[in-house]
């Protein structure tokens, strides 16, 4: 029934708004209309309601005094289901609006029979368009009214599912999708509003790179994305716009790996097999994650196959691999091995026979469902390399291995929330030697060597957790926190006639040891179904002896979708990295020194801008631009005359800090054409250094500063069991500073004596920059061929047959720079034109069963 209460006296003047109007009201107590009734004669206002919207059967009062007409009446509503409007000078109180009911619906995103986890995979709601993308380990969250919903999931490589749920309440299902596989379709999400600005790379994006053991290498495959290069061919080691190599950081299942690569950089330490999901952050930094201002690769291996046993083996020319997963209790527990070991370097060989290589590497994960909303997971490995070098007049040995143990614990606390936990240990240990023959002046014959023996170890043990809250449909927030503790065991240069590779010959010297914790929280808002916003904010505190240092990283990422087809990005980071790499060019291919910061060797620091633009249209064509700058401070080099072995006094002053920019575009095109697939990715660089006594303390072009970097890849599918691929690699030419007494001519360097005398602890190499020249080395370029067969032996056997060439035109590269003392005075430094890998053939056979 409606009421209407008339105030014996109305106003006929156009009043102010009706809500702000003051009036003498008297105290009362009584129910909710005949206050109102009161309320209405006191002010003089005519006041409609229904009291089917009110409370009638409660006691409420009101007090003496001059108030405003909206304060007594919000007091007096206050809970109750209506809002205050102001139509044809009246008061009307109105039923709220009430907001449309919804539920979450929650779970996980799994493969159908193995229940191995989709990372990134996205559910889509068919009637409102409303799409979630899984986190890395395959949960999904989203908000659906009630009703039956069309559910479509896709992930890369296999078929999309339409799933049929009806909503009633909050809702856990996980969603499952058919392992089989398309072979001749790309399913892509299109252009969904991006979360983030991490490169993913799928696996339809890696054919074309296959390595020496036959398997395609998803690692290895970042480096044809654009801002990404290498460092030297012997190397691998991964520079990432403008930084060094030591400032981006490489996680496996969330555990740093200090050297991910096997064979020279050649082969990634992750079996192809063994790879869940790979993800490079470079153009945006999620707040949880700190300590590298260049990238983070976050690399996830599989959980293992729930329902039943499967296996691969492969042998190629230089080293088998095996790799087996099952169940231990079918759909409870899961394991997975894996196993790589090089052969007697017959490859090797034949390429050079003064190389002598051997590698391994041993992965081992057990994951254990502990009920429906709990999961453990255990993922363990052990590998190592060794290498000797042997010349006429020198040789070298390198011996480097990782060894990681990872527990990490997932569990769902509520159909809105989630957290994981993860526990690591980890050991990195790398044995850098350099052995000169020394002449007799008269005779020219070796009559003794002088071997430089430099050997060092970092551990690690690190906590961390993550919650992810799914508060509001349109709303995500996570937060967490970490901490680590790492142990730097710097030890002596041995001096000795042979290399010394027994730890025991080395005397240690006081460990570095610091702590790092930091706290971090993000919100991830969407307005509407085109704009997400997602600022964060990462803090840090250090310590390492008596030196503090505290930082506030801030974090924003934004993406606005203009249309079906095209989106900006933009994102902005800053960064604090507290561990320093400092590489010496004399002791050959992992010779770096880690050490901490200190009061005098300040964190590396940088700042970061991206404007980013992406064109997919769902049919195969994709498109992105990307424009950044980043400006970095702290950065490290050996100061002039520095002692480039560790010295336990004087370290800290060897070390110079300076400052460092970087700038660009990248370009990066995708296309599918039937049975072609092309990638073509191009990035216009500069990158600049500046340190105190280096260049008259002007800035000058970094290393790696090589302008044009140009990658091409083509696969092709001739047949449904053939597969063809192409990549071509271009860049220009490192950008060099010259010792004094070099030689402008790489090709007919002057024939000097690469022996020191004398050398002694006292009386080190010095790596002396004061009279630098620069040069622009040539620009260096190759092509890969590789070629798969794949064909199957009853119903549970598969085949594949792998066949490829390294450097297939034979390009005469000269890219590896030798620099040696002589005596603490002159230098030659030579370009060396023979290739550990020229043309380079290989050949594997894989069983998958």
């Amino acid at each position: 029934m409606s009421v209407v209460l008339l105030c014996t006296a109305l106003s006929t003047q156009a009043q102010q708004s009706l809500t702000k109007k003051t009036f003498v009201c008297h105290a009362a107590t009584g129910s909710i209309p005949s206050l109102l009734s009161k309320i209405s004669s006191y002010s003089g206002t005519v006041i409609e309601y229904s009291t089917n919207y009110l409370t009638t059967d409660s006691t409420y009062a009101i007090a003496d005094g001059n108030i405003m007409l909206g304060t007594i009446l919000h007091k007096l509503l206050s809970g109750q289901p209506v809002t205050i409007e102001e139509i044809n000078n009246k008061i009307i109180l109105l039923p709220a609006k009430k907001l449309p009911q919804r539920y979450p619906l929650y779970g996980f995103t799994m493969e159908e029979g193995s229940l191995e986890p989709l990372a990134y995979a996205t559910v889509q709601d068919l009637a409102s368009g409303q799409i979630c993308q899984a986190n890395r380990f395959g949960y999904y969250n989203m908000m659906l009214s009630p009703g039956k919903h069309y559910l479509e999931v896709k992930h890369s490589s296999l078929p999309p599912k339409t799933i049929t749920i009806l909503i009633e309440a909050s809702t856990k299902k996980n969603l499952v999708i058919s392992p089989v596989k398309l072979p001749e379709v790309k399913i892509d999400a299109g252009n969904i509003l991006q979360p983030d600005g991490g490169s993913r790379m799928d696996k339809y994006q890696t054919d074309a790179y296959n390595n020496f053991l036959g398997e395609t290498d998803p690692v290895r495959s970042l480096y044809l994305l654009p801002g990404n290069v290498e460092t030297q061919e012997t190397t691998g080691k991964l520079v990432v716009r403008g930084g060094d190599p030591d400032q981006s950081i490489f996680l496996l299942d969330g555990n740093q790996v200090y050297n991910p690569s096997h064979l020279l950089g050649e082969i990634s330490i992750v079996n192809s097999t063994l790879v869940k999901s790979i993800r490079q952050y470079k153009n945006d930094f999620p707040s949880r994650f700190d300590g590298a201002i260049s990238s983070i690769t976050e690399v996830n291996t599989r959980d293992g196959n729930m329902d039943k046993w499967t296996g691969e083996a492969n042998a190629g020319l230089l080293a088998g691999a095996m790799s087996v997963e099952g169940p231990l209790r079918k759909h409870t527990t899961a394991m997975m091995f894996s196993m790589r070991h090089s052969w007697s370097n017959p490859l090797l060989n034949i390429q050079d026979d003064n190389y002598r290589l051997r590698f391994y590497d041993i992965h081992f994960k057990l994951t254990h469902l502990l009920d429906a909303n709990n999961k453990l997971m255990f993922t363990g490995y052990l590998g190592k390399d060794h290498l000797n070098l042997n010349r006429p007049d020198y040789q070298r040995l390198q011996a480097w291995g990782n060894r990681l143990g990872t527990l990490n614990w997932i569990h769902l606390l509520g159909a809105r929330s989630f957290v994981s936990t993860t526990v690591n240990a980890s050991n990195y240990r790398n044995l850098a030697g350099i052995k000169f023959a020394l002449f007799n002046d008269s005779t020219r014959q070796t009559e003794d060597s002088k071997a430089f023996n430099n050997y060092a170890s970092i551990d690690k043990l690190e906590a961390k957790s993550q919650f992810e809250y799914n508060a509001l449909p349109n709303a995500r927030f996570r937060f967490g926190a970490r901490y680590a503790h790492t142990t730097i065991k710097p030890f002596n240069t041995n001096i000795s006639p042979e290399f010394l590779e027994q730890v025991d010959y080395y005397q240690p010297m006081q460990p570095l040891r610091f702590g790092e914790f930091a706290l971090y929280a993000e919100n991830e808002w969407r307005i509407g179904s085109n704009i997400l916003i997602r600022p964060g904010l990462n803090y840090a505190t250090y310590k390492f002896r008596d030196y503090t240092h505290r930082s506030l990283q801030p974090r924003l990422f934004a993406a606005w979708r203009i249309n079906k087809d095209q989106q900006f990005t933009f994102s902005y980071a800053r960064m604090v990295q507290y561990l320093h790499q400092v590489t010496t060019p004399f002791l050959g291919i992992n010779s770096e020194f880690w050490v901490p910061s200190t009061g005098l060797l300040r964190p590396v620091e940088s700042h970061m801008l991206n404007l980013g633009y992406n064109f997919n249209d769902k049919k195969g064509l994709f498109l992105s631009a990307d424009a950044y700058y980043k400006a970095m401070r702290n950065n490290t080099n050996f100061a002039e005359k520095g002692n480039i072995f560790y010295d336990e006094e004087t370290w800290e002053t060897d070390i110079l800090a300076g400052k460092g920019w970087s700038y660009g575009l990248e370009l990066l095109s995708r296309k599918q054409i039937n049975k072609w697939q092309f990638q073509l990715s191009y990035a216009l660089t500069w990158s600049e250094r500046q340190f105190p006594g280096i260049n008259e303390g002007k800035k000058y072009p970094f290393r790696y500063d090589r302008r044009h970097n140009l990658n091409a890849t083509i696969n092709y599918s001739p047949l449904k069991n053939w597969e063809l691929g192409l990549v071509w690699y271009f860049s220009s030419g490192d950008a060099e500073f010259l010792p004094p007494g070099t030689n402008e001519d790489f090709d007919t360097p002057t024939p000097v004596n690469p022996g020191n005398k004398e050398p002694d602890n006292n009386n080190p190499f010095v790596f002396d920059r004061s009279g630098y020249r620069f040069k622009r080395l040539p620009t260096y370029h190759r092509l890969n061929f590789n070629t798969s067969f794949f064909f199957p032996t009853g119903k549970h056997l598969a085949h594949k047959l792998s066949a490829g060439l390294y450097n297939a035109y034979q390009a005469r590269n000269k890219y590896i720079p030798d620099v040696w003392n002589l005596e603490n005075s002159g230098y030659n430094t030579t370009l060396s034109g023979n290739r550990l890998f020229d043309l380079t053939f290989y050949l594997s056979y894989t069983l998958k069963f």
